[in-house]
């Protein structure tokens, strides 16, 4: 059993008390990107713990169950002025004993302690990742976050340093807390059906950005099809920013199914159906579709990236560089091998709603007033 594995299980037995009045900020529960993914899987684990957790929505505090089920979101500037209203939205309705920003978004109150969840530092590790604003925003808004909050959340021990190298978080304010995979069973078919697919496809799922490193995939792609001429390589996701020529290239390379935004349910469908994920990314903070994909039975391959190292060296085929020879050499090993399936429900299982849920609950109880 990989070693993240057996701590996982080990800490799902673990009931810390839950602490009265904690406040998640769950503006970002409509984001469809990882933040929401992850906001809502950790209160989906504090419903399911009956934890004592407040979520606030612009002016509502909410209990988990009623968060999850709230429709009333608003637009960009919606949101930002619910950021700046989060000390009297509060103080109108309870003295919370901990406030928790579930990404960089969210303003500190300077009289409660405050956690922060610090998702990766790509913005940091290179900048040239990012569109030049956004690179500059990231960088100096995470940076005056991370320095009023009390404890810093990481998804990984990889994250933890980079935390450290690149903010000067010293490790006393830094918990290590993995992701969850949630429920990420489905129908096949209703992807099939949707897409016209047939025959057996491979998956890489995310959003295509510069560090996902798309175009040694594509590169990888037209070896591995030379010998798999009957492969698909579906790319599920939307497009994020990076050149135009890598946009036309991903419309007219042959054998590839560009989706575009999926939902939830139609994603889950597509790696469900998938004979193998692959996930080149450059860097991660975590790297959620390889478990993902591990709770429906489908196997990966990774790049070397430290965070995918760290949580799927011992379950994943993991290539021996970035590069195009790499990444294929490793689909075409994992194409001819056999793979045990419930080795890799049983891995994903340890990663539960509710064992996220309780490890959040602890650094609560820790921190708070």
């Amino acid at each position: 059993m990989p070693a993240v594995h057996a701590e996982l299980k080990s800490s799902n037995s673990h009931r810390p008390d839950c602490p009265a009045a904690a406040v998640i900020y769950a503006d970002s529960l409509s984001n469809r990107g990882g933040t929401g993914v992850y906001l809502k899987r950790l209160l989906e684990g504090f419903d399911q713990c009956d934890a004592s957790v407040f979520a606030l929505i612009g002016r509502e505090l909410l209990t988990p169950a009623q968060a999850l089920s709230y429709k009333n979101f608003g637009g960009s500037i919606r949101k930002v002025i619910n950021e700046n209203s989060m000390r009297s939205s509060l103080t109108a309705s309870i003295s919370p004993s901990i406030v928790h920003l579930p990404a960089f978004s969210g303003r500190a109150l300077n009289s409660v302690p405050c956690a922060v969840t610090l998702h990766d530092l790509a913005f940091c590790r290179n900048p040239s990742w990012f569109p030049p604003l956004r690179s500059v925003y990231y960088r100096l808004h995470f940076r005056k976050v991370a320095g009023k909050a009390d404890v810093i959340m990481v998804d990984s021990e990889s994250t933890a340093a980079g935390a450290r190298k690149y903010l000067g978080i010293k490790d006393k304010r830094i918990r290590r807390v993995y992701l969850s995979t949630g429920s990420f069973k489905a129908d096949p078919g209703a992807f099939r059906e949707a897409f016209s697919v047939q025959g057996k496809y491979i998956v890489f799922a995310g959003t295509i950005e510069p560090r996902k490193n798309i175009p040694a995939l594509l590169d990888s792609w037209q070896v591995v099809n030379r010998i798999h001429p009957d492969l698909r390589l579906v790319i599920a996701g939307r497009w994020g920013w990076g050149p135009a020529a890598l946009k036309r290239r991903l419309t007219d390379t042959e054998g590839v199914i560009l989706t575009g935004p999926l939902s939830e349910n139609m994603l889950k469908s597509c790696i469900c159906g998938a004979e193998l994920l692959v996930y080149p990314s450059f860097y991660e903070g975590f790297g959620l579709p390889p478990l993902e994909a591990a709770s429906a039975g489908v196997p990966s391959v990774v790049t070397p990236a430290s965070a995918l190292k760290e949580i799927y060296s011992g379950i994943s085929i993991v290539s021996e560089g970035f590069d195009s020879d790499s990444i294929s050499e490793s689909i075409l090993h994992s194409l001819e091998s056999e793979h045990d399936t419930e080795a890799l429900i049983d891995f994903a299982a340890g990663f539960s709603n509710e064992r996220m849920a309780r490890e959040v609950l602890k650094v609560y109880e820790e921190f708070r007033i």
